[in-house]
């Protein structure tokens, strides 16, 4: 199949906003007598004017040729084999064509629900380009040509602003269920519609995230959000299906929660929009709370070993799904028993506004308000006293023990 061809100017694509590290490995692969080309993401943002973050290689070259070219590379991955190649600034991600699947071929593992294990079957660009997920990331950049090569929808569903699988969207799923994940991702990132075609093989095959390495669904989560659309990929998580499986709420209602979950993606959206930091833990502490502060009847008079056991339970039922790293565990255990010691007012109030998660705590604390406008005298008065000097802390503590005595 010979692919449609396009300069890159009809499209606005800026070659100054590509990594002179990519294009240096792309002119010495072509000077070796190789093809390579630029892929995916960096050829769709940047003719949507956006600035492309990764830039991914793809070539005619094997593996081991690569590594024979480029010192400073090494050979990565057993179920896809690619190259990294590093520079001082920057890891440039190569691999080379695949070929289309061939449950026959050696280099080819596929298990027995159709997903698969192992392809390091190398073929030509129009095979790897059907190989692909998606249209959208099946578009090639020659920058020393100027030439887009598109051999499917790719630049038409761009500028429709669609998601469309390349091939049987059922198959296509099957063989990796993270391309749920991945069609959620990108429709949320560019604000695309998924193709209709594929919403009922999505919504049918959504169990099947639970039977994939829990490290691979840790990391699909971070993307969706921590990339700057938490939001919408909340939205659209909730749409088809996909929050209940990646966190079980175990008969809780979602929806009491809905305003909770809400005001915490948008203000993680509003952080990395400002480009403050934002630790992968409050993300969990918040995704995992409506479980926690269900079943613990927080709300009510508390019972702390009930708390303390709700919390470890939940937290490794979580662990199942995605593998939190440990160093983020105790970070999520902080913000959620914090939670009971903004119930308390005493001397060790003061202490308390300067530990070293008052903050993570604090903020939680406000997000929670948005379903729990009883908390909102709390909140004001934590507010002023995180605010305050010490003697204005002091003076503040002792009217308010004044007041509890009254009450």
């Amino acid at each position: 199949m010979i692919p449609k061809v396009y300069t890159d100017k009809r499209y606005g694509l800026n070659k100054e906003q590509i990594s002179n590290n990519a294009l240096s490995i792309i002119l010495k692969l072509q000077n070796n007598g190789y093809k390579a080309f630029l892929v995916g993401g960096c050829i769709r943002d940047s003719i949507k004017g956006e600035n492309p973050k990764d830039f991914d290689i793809v070539t005619n070259c094997e593996p081991e040729e690569i590594r024979g070219i480029f010192r400073n590379s090494r050979i990565i991955g057993k179920r896809f084999k690619l190259v990294h190649i590093t520079f001082a600034n920057e890891i440039v991600e190569t691999t080379t064509f695949r070929s289309g699947t061939d449950a026959s071929s050696e280099s080819i593992e596929i298990d027995e629900d159709g997903k698969i294990v192992r392809d390091n079957q190398w073929g030509t660009q129009e095979e790897d380009a059907f190989r692909r997920d998606f249209t959208i990331n099946a578009l090639y950049y020659d920058p020393y040509s100027n030439e887009i090569s598109d051999y499917t929808t790719g630049l038409k569903d761009l500028k429709e602003k669609k998601i469309k699988f390349i091939g049987d969207p059922e198959t296509r799923i099957q063989e990796d269920p993270i391309r749920i994940l991945r069609a959620i991702r990108f429709a949320s990132k560019l604000k695309f519609q998924i193709d209709h075609k594929a919403h009922n093989p999505i919504k049918n095959s959504v169990l099947k995230l639970k039977h994939m390495p829990p490290a691979r669904l840790y990391e699909e989560i971070l993307k969706l959000f921590l990339s700057g659309h938490a939001s919408e990929s909340y939205r659209n998580l909730k749409a088809f299906g996909i929050m209940e499986v990646l966190f079980p709420f175990h008969g809780v209602d979602i929806d009491e929660y809905h305003e909770f979950l809400v005001k915490a993606f948008f203000d993680t959206d509003n952080r990395i929009k400002n480009n403050k930091p934002l630790n992968p833990g409050f993300l969990f502490a918040t995704l995992m709370w409506p479980r926690v502060a269900h079943n613990s009847g927080l709300k009510e008079r508390l019972d702390f070993q009930k708390f303390y056991r709700v919390v470890a339970t939940t937290i490794k039922e979580q662990q199942q799904i995605c593998a939190i790293p440990r160093r983020f565990i105790s970070f999520i255990k902080d913000i959620w028993m914090n939670q009971v010691r903004f119930k308390n007012f005493g001397k060790k109030s003061i202490g308390f506004t300067q530990s070293l998660r008052f903050r993570a705590a604090y903020d939680f604390f406000l997000i929670r308000g948005a379903i729990e406008p009883e908390l909102k005298t709390d909140i004001n008065w934590w507010t002023e006293f995180r605010a305050s000097n010490y003697d204005k802390k002091n003076r503040l503590l002792k009217e308010k023990r004044k007041e509890m005595r009254k009450n």
